[in-house]
């Protein structure tokens, strides 16, 4: 067995890229960032009922993702573990994003409430099924600590760009087609984006291959696999730091939608506009964060570029009422940081596998991804299942069909205010002591990978003296 595993070739990593396109768009995008909006604004649905919703789907994800990553690790065919959920998982994945947007004929807010939970479970199951598997694929792919790295950057290009080519065309395109808060421009986005999620993950698949030793191993049962989990302390230290820097993107996602319109007062092709600047600056950085993480350890990157956003969103805070031009200078700025929360992270989870598998002997790649999944969907709904509580509570008003865009309180705006900036960057100085402590340093894992070789080796050759 060699030492090394072979460099992945670009068609490798651009193939295994473009298979995060419809997750960039989709769960990492527009759902978070005009999904609630669509729901109390277009909709209309009562906050509390838009709260409930998210929490029942919060629910359904805690069983859904680390069973979708616990399957995946069972599943053994002529195409691999994960690949085979690309294939058949694509169309469902693609069509029931498209069904998220459809708006019933009917006015009982009971009935529209069990539709959209309904339809959103259907969703939440179909993107679990492509999204755990595809996600444990990444320490399939190579072993190397920063290859691993590249690899990532590769896909959070397609991350990012995608992300950045959905609000310009909702921007540019789809929202100017229709008038303000016309239902239509909606339908219009998640027919047109469930479309489009299905070939991206039809190239994933034709164009990666899963290594076959690691598949050779029978699995763990549930009850070890979990111990050795709950033991694995470069994993835990990896999910606080996930929570930490990622909850501050999804409570802005969140927010943003609604800051923009009532408190800058700009129109939906604006807003979709200034969220394009923000992920075209966060492209752009891409090159230099993938430089930090190669010239210094993963870790000392990652608190460079979050001491740099927190000072940004603490900033917005002070942008005066109807300012727009300070809106767009600042989203800029926090592209570096926003860069590097997709990147560094996403770097980090892949090289605790090593570690698990020095201590249970097994590879858990699809555990792990459902874990580390359901911890992202947790932050993102957490903060969707409490802006409408938190706005009610504000006395926020909701819009009606005399009043579409109504006037809001001073309280509204200021928890609108506080939310965009004030809570995102305490959690982005919270994710500093974390990050400095995380224990998994090249050095460390380079040890790791080599004890993991010769213990290949030595497995191989008492297989083939067995024989």
């Amino acid at each position: 067995m060699s030492d090394r595993a072979p460099r992945l070739s670009l068609w490798q990593k651009m193939a295994y890229a473009i298979g995060d396109l419809g997750n960039s768009v989709g769960p990492g995008t527009i759902i978070p960032f005009w999904y609630s909006f669509f729901l109390t604004d277009i909709v209309r649905l009562d906050l509390r009922l838009v709260s409930l919703f998210w929490i029942i789907v919060t629910l359904w994800d805690a069983v859904n993702d680390p069973l979708f990553g616990y399957l995946s690790d069972r599943t053994r065919t002529r195409w691999g573990r994960r690949r085979p959920y690309l294939l058949f998982g694509a169309i469902p994945f693609g069509l029931s994003f498209a069904l998220l947007w459809v708006i019933p004929d009917t006015r009982s807010q009971i009935l529209l409430f069990l539709f959209y939970t309904g339809v959103y479970i259907l969703y939440e199951g179909a993107f679990t099924a492509v999204s755990c598997p595809y996600s444990a694929l990444t320490p399939e792919l190579t072993d190397d600590h920063d290859e691993r790295t590249s690899l990532i950057t590769y896909r959070m290009a397609v991350s990012i760009g995608a992300g950045l080519a959905a609000p310009l065309l909702l921007g540019l395109v789809i929202f100017p087609m229709f008038p303000a808060r016309d239902p239509r421009a909606y339908q219009t986005i998640g027919y047109a984006s469930g479309l489009a999620f299905i070939p991206p993950l039809l190239i994933a698949f034709l164009g990666t291959r899963e290594r076959a030793e690691f598949q050779a191993a029978a699995p763990l049962p549930l009850r070890t696999s979990i111990g050795f989990i709950r033991r694995n302390s470069a994993f835990r230290s990896t999910v606080a730091l996930r929570l930490l820097s990622w909850i501050p993107v999804v409570i802005v996602q969140a927010v943003f939608a609604y800051y923009l319109a009532y408190w800058i007062g700009m129109t939906e092709d604006e807003t979709s506009i200034v969220q394009g600047v923000i992920l075209a600056v966060a492209f752009l950085f891409l090159p230099l964060v993938s430089y930090l993480s190669h010239r210094f350890e993963k870790r000392q990157a990652f608190v460079i570029s979050v001491v740099s956003w927190a000072v940004v969103m603490l900033l917005i805070f002070l942008v005066p009422q109807g300012a727009k031009l300070p809106v767009y200078v600042l989203g800029a700025l926090a592209g570096f940081g926003v860069s590097a929360a997709h990147v560094i992270p996403s770097a980090m989870t892949p090289d605790v596998m090593e570690v698990d598998e020095l201590m249970s002997g097994r590879r858990q790649e699809g555990v792990y991804a459902g874990i580390m999944i359901f911890i992202d969907k947790l932050a993102r709904m957490a903060a969707l299942a409490v802006l409408p509580l938190v706005l009610r509570w504000a006395r926020y008003v909701q819009p009606t069909v005399a009043n579409p865009t109504p006037i809001q309180p001073a309280s509204a705006l200021m928890a609108l205010r506080i939310f965009v900036s004030v809570v995102p960057a305490l959690l982005l100085i919270a994710s500093i002591p974390v990050a400095r402590a995380y224990p998994l340093t090249r050095e460390r894992y380079e040890e790791i990978r080599q004890t993991l070789v010769r213990r290949r080796v030595c497995e191989q050759v008492q297989a083939e003296g067995d024989a």
